[in-house]
């Protein structure tokens, strides 16, 4: 797709084979199904205008979205002039009996690796100094996957292409080059059966027409997949494919001026509506994608001095950006990602013209100073083995990215505090991933834990937040103290009432078959003394619950008989109770850190981030969590009158500045939170210090 393969190479390949013949000779002796291109045609111009045309539209879309809401089909019209060039040399090849696969993808190589090795490079360079160890550990393995030309398998199982996260992935846009390239690995022979059985033209259509079909169904099912798996998107290089297989009818069969005129305005205004009409909201490709493709099909099949082909794709500037086209689209995203995460929002639109210019001028100095050279010129050694070889070390170091956790050694920028201490699960060491459930049932709690030191007669029950104060309680333990995990995200500690919303993407029957596993555990388990409820407030408050036998759904009132419930069998078995307050629910720490760059005050003021204390900035009030946490509060409240022997623990005690008004993102020097809003280990170390000591009493 984004290969840039420059027509005058394509039809060198041409002249070469058939220099010895005439062109009347040509279309006298050549069967119906050799390429048109066959018959030297000139170097089109036009097909670089084409290319400046859609990569401009990518690049208008992701800085200005809301300008071209539909530029994010030049990747549609790319796969189409991708599909059309490659398939037309592969056919010269074959045509002239010099097809050789190793220099298929000699080419290739030379052609996609210079500019991919210096823009993952660069982008793998800049994240070492302003992204996080969770982020840098996701880039890592998306350097890994653009390395291989597998960002599109990487990418479908991640948030979607649209979503607001993807702004913060710098190498999201690798997709498209991975799609192409894995059509690149199985077509050039797939090509070669086709062409031996004379079947060439029926095969690319029954590949199109399969293609085009499985796009259809993936479309209405399976969205995610449909946008990013390249059986869903192989009908677009078909088509350009179908193309160059046809063009054998532009000698036999030529159009009058005033039909290719037609052709031409057709198909640029085809683009144009899909640019401006089409948008991110619509079912992608799917059908919609049939209008840029026909677009980019109508305007390859006019004649290149038609008239908008002729006067607007023809041109001077458009053809300069054509043939920089492919490194601009390699440099323009991650530099307005990297922009989006340091200034944590979207930047400004000056600072986002900036990105394009910038943008532009990397993508041309990359093109004369580092493809070129190694594209063009005499063939020589090096030009394969020196790319391959730097492919293969960027991918290493990709890999050892990822497999390293983002190398962690690398100290995050906060003026505020460490942000290395923004993690959680440090105790692992002390304990055994088993909680008494049996191997089947195992499956029902990813938290599980239970210390192996000594047998555990504590146990803390319920969902993620209790998972984030386990590590501390394990790691601050009293002596004769020793603790067990059970829980499920999303699920609160409840008996007899069932969750009816999908909450957070959880299995409501999955939970409420956890929560009854959980229970017949703890009630079999004479070992366990003490039991310390932990959820999260939305767990309880946002979520629809119902009761056992009601014929109506009251979720406040189920949410406190499911609670009542546990607490009551829990102490007529004789445990102890305690129920451990949600924490103040402040942003994901990731949000609240100065990025190391903002230290120059030249960036800063660029981005708009004026104040360093992005921490500070993240605090709230003390009175706004008790308000916002109001109706959880009462639940709680309700709990306690029906058990005034279950003990009741608020960790915004030492989370929160309670005089002051105020719970902050860090205390000194230590971030309070890990990942959303769950305690890190040094917050879940100062609960458990204050703790401990009630529940020994």
């Amino acid at each position: 797709m984004w290969n840039n393969i420059r027509p005058r190479e394509y039809y060198d390949v041409i002249r070469v084979a058939f220099q010895h013949r005439s062109r009347e000779t040509m279309t006298k002796t050549l069967p119906d199904t050799a390429p048109a291109v066959a018959r030297s045609h000139p170097y089109r111009a036009d097909i670089d205008g084409l290319r400046a045309v859609a990569v401009l539209a990518v690049v208008v879309f992701h800085a200005f979205p809301a300008a071209l809401p539909g530029g994010f089909v030049g990747v549609d019209i790319f796969l189409v002039i991708s599909g059309y060039l490659i398939t037309g040399i592969l056919l010269g090849d074959l045509w002239a009996d010099q097809f050789s696969v190793s220099r298929f993808y000699a080419r290739r190589a030379r052609r996609i690796f210079p500019a991919l090795l210096t823009v993952l490079l660069a982008t793998w360079a800049i994240g070492w100094s302003c992204l996080t160890s969770d982020e840098y550990k996701e880039l890592g393995k998306h350097v890994l996957a653009g390395a291989g030309f597998l960002s599109n398998w990487a990418l479908w199982t991640e948030a979607g292409y649209f979503d607001q996260t993807a702004s913060a992935k710098p190498l999201l846009h690798l997709w498209s080059l991975g799609v192409e390239e894995q059509f690149y690995i199985v077509w050039p022979f797939l090509l070669l059966v086709a062409f031996k059985a004379r079947r060439v033209a029926l095969f690319c259509a029954a590949v199109g027409l399969a293609s085009f079909m499985c796009n259809l169904w993936l479309t209405q099912y399976h969205p995610s997949a449909a946008f990013y798996w390249p059986m869903s998107r192989i009908w677009e290089l078909a088509a350009g494919a179908g193309l160059a297989i046809s063009r054998e009818h532009v000698v036999t069969t030529r159009r009058t001026p005033a039909t290719e005129n037609a052709l031409s305005l057709a198909g640029f205004l085809l683009c144009v509506v899909s640019f401006s009409a089409l948008n991110s909201k619509l079912a992608f490709p799917g059908g919609w994608a049939i209008l840029p493709v026909l677009g980019a099909v109508a305007l390859i099949s006019a004649d290149p001095d038609s008239l908008v082909n002729r006067y607007v794709l023809s041109n001077r500037v458009a053809v300069w950006f054509g043939k920089i086209s492919y490194a601009l689209y390699l440099w323009h995203w991650p530099l307005l990602s990297f922009a989006f995460i340091m200034a944590g929002d979207e930047p400004s639109s000056t600072v986002r013209t900036g990105i394009v210019v910038i943008s532009i001028g990397l993508a041309w100095l990359t093109t004369i100073s580092i493809e070129q050279p190694v594209r063009l010129g005499p063939p020589a050694r090096w030009k394969l083995i020196v790319p391959c070889v730097l492919m293969l070390g960027i991918a290493y170091l990709g890999g050892m990215t990822y497999a390293r956790g983002g190398l962690g050694f690398r100290k995050g920028y906060s003026p505020d505090a460490d942000a290395g201490t923004a993690t959680l699960g440090a105790g692992h060491e002390f304990v055994n991933p088993a909680c008494g459930i049996s191997s089947a049932d195992q499956r029902l709690f990813p938290f599980c834990a239970t210390d192996r030191r000594s047998p555990s007669h504590f146990v803390v029950w319920g969902d993620s937040k209790a998972d984030a104060l386990y590590w501390g309680l394990v790691r601050k333990s009293l002596p004769g103290m020793s603790w067990t995990l059970i829980g499920r995200p999303s699920c609160a500690p409840m008996v007899g009432v069932s969750r009816i919303s999908s909450h957070v993407g959880d299995d409501p029957q999955m939970c409420r078959e956890a929560n009854d596993k959980a229970l017949h555990m703890l009630l079999n388990n004479p070992a366990l003394t003490t039991v310390v409820l932990v959820m999260s407030d939305r767990d309880v408050v946002d979520a629809q619950f119902a009761a056992d036998g009601a014929s109506e759904v009251d979720s406040s009132s189920a949410a406190v008989e499911g609670l009542d419930k546990a607490v009551t069998q829990l102490q007529r078995a004789g445990k102890h109770v305690s129920l451990v307050l949600d924490n103040p629910r402040l942003r994901d720490p990731r949000q609240c850190m100065d990025r190391r760059p903002l230290e120059w005050p030249v960036v800063r003021r660029a981005l708009g981030v004026t104040n360093l204390g992005a921490a500070k900035r993240c605090a709230i009030s003390y009175s706004s969590h008790v308000q916002s946490t109001a109706a959880y509060r009462a639940i709680v409240g309700q709990l306690e009158k029906h058990h005034p022997r279950m003990q009741v623990y608020d960790p915004a005690a030492v989370l929160c500045d309670i005089r002051g008004n105020i719970c902050p993102m860090t205390m000194n020097g230590h971030y309070l939170y890990s990942y959303g809003d769950h305690m890190s280990d040094y917050a879940n170390g100062l609960a458990a210090a204050q703790l401990l000591p009630i529940l020994a009493r």
